[in-house]
């Protein structure tokens, strides 16, 4: 176990939570379902009990949990009030410092994929390996059922998920659950 691991384990439930939180993009619910669970015998295991109660929730709390997500590059961006997580995830790609060509192309398929959708587009953006693919991909998933794109979107927020854990807490895993998807 690594160290981080072993602390989880051992810590008091509010210090164990105030850890669990963040891997779940401001939705501390998915983490007061988890860490009675403890202990954890790897990131793995974190990452899989937050997205079983993810899958388990209802569908108003999906919702929930797809609409407190920061929109890409948007005002909360702007404004400074994202998450240390999603800041870090969204800056490497520059998407706090676009173009303003980029911006505004951004700024339109953000809208247009609210419309649609009802929630901000969620992607897991460790595994993007550049804008042009972030872009692309945005465009594809635009053109997605309904039933598809909540799919992608809980594929996604698992692949986040499961990279929060392994830099929170763990040596790198393979990405195995029920909800893997090629984006």
């Amino acid at each position: 176990m690594t160290p981080a691991l072993d602390t989880l384990n051992s810590v008091r439930r509010d210090q164990a939570l105030a850890a669990l939180s963040p891997l779940v993009e401001r939705s501390p619910w998915v983490a007061e379902d988890v860490v009675d669970q403890r202990p954890f015998a790897s990131d793995a295991a974190i990452a899989e009990a937050l997205v079983e109660v993810i899958l388990a929730a209802t569908p108003e709390q999906r919702l929930a949990l797809f609409q407190v997500h920061p929109e890409l590059s948007g005002r909360e961006a702007a404004e400074g009030r994202m998450t240390a997580e999603s800041t870090s995830e969204q800056g490497r790609l520059g998407l706090t410092r676009l173009p303003p060509l980029e911006a505004q192309q951004l700024k339109t398929m953000n809208a247009a994929y609210r419309a649609r959708f009802g929630h901000p587009f969620i992607i897991a953006l460790h595994r993007v390996p550049d804008r042009e693919t972030l872009f692309t991909t945005f465009e594809r998933r635009l053109n997605a059922t309904p039933l598809e794109e909540l799919t992608t979107t809980l594929a996604e927020i698992a692949s986040v998920i499961r990279s929060r854990c392994r830099n929170a807490f763990g040596a790198a895993t393979e990405d195995t659950s029920t909800l893997n998807s090629e984006t």
